[in-house]
């Protein structure tokens, strides 16, 4: 028999019950003293056995201070009827985080010291070109037909860069708008090797040379107008100038004046030079094969000269186009030839190899310094000319203005051959590797070399059909275009490590006594360091 349920349960009682509370003691006080309620309440300590919850004090203290808000004095109260939140009106601006201080602070030094410095840049370039822009206007002697100044600019290749045309970008940057503005007109022969230079002004002057003891005709000029004559010319590249960019270009441009006007005057062209060095070395000769026919005939009888009877021609199928058959000259009528035109090649006299004792006048040198920041290690040199560049620019605005003011001295050997040789040192590892890794570029070349000339001569003898590779290009590398691309490939080598000999930091520049009192460059004004040392 089930106990009926009760319709209303007890509530259930809590587990943790809080104790009862307790009566207050009452003080205790002396019967002479008199009761002083104020002193009682204050000193004596009141338990509180209700706890006291943090949430509705926090709750509390929050209602206390928002309830009121901001009284806005002052014309923030007459703003406040225009329509202005009172947040916007009541706000108060205060310092930022330590890490947005950092950035802001940062990012406000770096932009200001590119915004300087590119404001410097233009201000120069500015100043400079209402320097000489009146020169522009200025009347040529020959009228409309008459030629501006015009100067060469020699920009040597950068070791261990493999961009030609850094130099010559460095002085498109920094000079040529100076140029324009007065002008001017530039000539920028490329320099795609190391000793580009060199060759390019030996050949030069031999052909001059040459031509002066009537070895090599002369170029035939058209008499028409504004086509200078030979003297003219002469006279017009006189009054320009000649501009090196760096200390590489000052090396190789010396080294060929010096080649060619104290070398002999052969007849010397450089890809002759090293294609003749190139025939000689038994790389793409055939291999001789004896056959039984040669082994059995008799040897060649001496007393006699008679020659062996050589075999019949083969006959050929008659096709009825007998006509067009022409009979061919025998190689050994092409030999004698050959060798009769070199036994009578002209003999050049003894006295022409010597150097003239007057050397004929040059145009006057404007060395510009370069230096090429390039390499993991140099970065820092690189973010530091980043936002430098006023010094650049104030140093290409110099040069131009010597150029065009014709502010000339003598070349001084004790003090211009050391110019920019600071420069020197920016050399990257990579540039004092470049003779080993041509060496073993090269190596690696001739050794695949070998494989392609016998695959070469194999299907030129009927003895390989074509390669998949060969039938999707549509061709067979034959021996004539393997020559080709080998002589290229030695040009390049060839023409690097003549020049790298040149310009290499250990190498000084090539200079003789016949030079002194004979060059001549522009002036370029003084720095403060040299100020101060002249003072001192």
């Amino acid at each position: 028999m089930s106990v009926p349920e009760h319709p209303h349960p007890p509530p259930a009682q809590p587990t943790n019950p809080s104790p009862p509370p307790q009566p207050a003691p009452s003080n205790v006080s002396s019967p002479t003293a008199s009761p002083n309620p104020s002193i009682s309440t204050t000193s004596s300590t009141i338990p509180t056995d209700k706890p006291i919850n943090p949430a509705s004090s926090a709750t509390a203290t929050s209602i206390k201070t928002s309830s009121k808000p901001v009284e806005l004095t002052g014309f923030r109260s007459a703003l406040s009827h225009t329509g202005i939140p009172h947040s916007v009106l009541t706000w108060k601006p205060k310092l930022p985080s330590r890490n947005w201080l950092i950035f802001w602070t940062l990012l406000t030094t770096i932009s200001g010291t590119y915004y300087y410095d590119r404001l410097e840049c233009d201000k120069i370039k500015k100043q400079t070109i209402d320097k000489v822009k009146n020169q522009s206007k200025e009347i040529l002697p020959g009228g409309s037909l008459g030629l501006n100044r015009k100067v060469t600019v020699y920009g040597a290749k950068w070791p261990g860069d493999e961009d030609t045309d850094r130099a010559l970008r460095y002085f498109r940057k920094y000079v040529k708008p100076y140029l324009v503005a007065s002008a001017i007109d530039y000539d920028l022969p490329t320099s795609p090797l190391h000793g580009s230079i060199t060759r390019t002004i030996h050949a030069k002057i031999l052909s001059q040379r040459r031509q002066a003891l009537g070895l090599e005709p002369i170029e035939p000029q058209l008499s028409l107008p504004g086509v200078l004559s030979p003297e003219e010319y002469k006279q017009k590249q006189l009054e320009g100038g000649i501009i090196l960019v760096g200390r590489a270009s000052l090396k190789e441009y010396l080294k060929g004046l010096k080649r060619g006007y104290l070398g002999n005057v052969n007849e010397w062209k450089w890809e002759n030079e090293i294609e003749k060095s190139l025939e000689n070395d038994g790389i793409f000769d055939e291999p001789i094969l004896s056959t039984p026919e040669q082994l059995e005939q008799p040897p060649l009888n001496e007393e006699s000269n008679e020659l062996p009877p050589s075999p019949p021609a083969p006959v050929k199928p008659s096709t009825g186009l007998g006509f067009l058959s022409r009979p061919q000259q025998p190689q050994i009528q092409q030999s004698t030839s050959s060798s009769s035109s070199s036994s009578t090649a002209y003999q050049i006299p003894e006295r022409y190899h010597i150097p003239p004792t007057v050397l004929p006048p040059q145009p006057p040198i404007l060395l510009l310094p370069f230096v090429n920041h390039i390499g993991f290690k140099q970065i820092p040199n690189m973010i530091l000319d980043f936002f430098t560049e006023r010094y650049k620019v104030k140093e290409g605005s110099e040069a131009a203005l010597a150029l065009i003011n014709n502010s000339i001295r003598s070349f001084d050997s004790s003090k211009d051959l050391n110019f920019d040789i600071e420069s020197e040192n920016y050399y990257n590892k990579d540039s004092y590797e470049l003779p080993t890794k041509i060496e073993q570029a090269r190596k690696d070349y001739y050794e695949n070399l070998k494989i392609k000339i016998d695959e070469s001569r194999k299907y030129d003898n009927g003895e390989r059909e074509m390669t998949s590779e060969e039938i999707k290009s549509g061709k067979v590398i034959s021996i004539q275009e393997l020559k080709d691309e080998r002589k290229k490939k030695e040009l390049r080598w060839k023409g690097n490590e003549e020049g790298w000999n040149i310009i290499k930091p250990d190498t000084p520049i090539e200079w003789d006594d016949k030079f002194n009192n004979w060059l001549n460059v522009f002036e370029l004004p003084k720095s403060d360091n040299e100020n101060n040392h002249e003072s001192a």
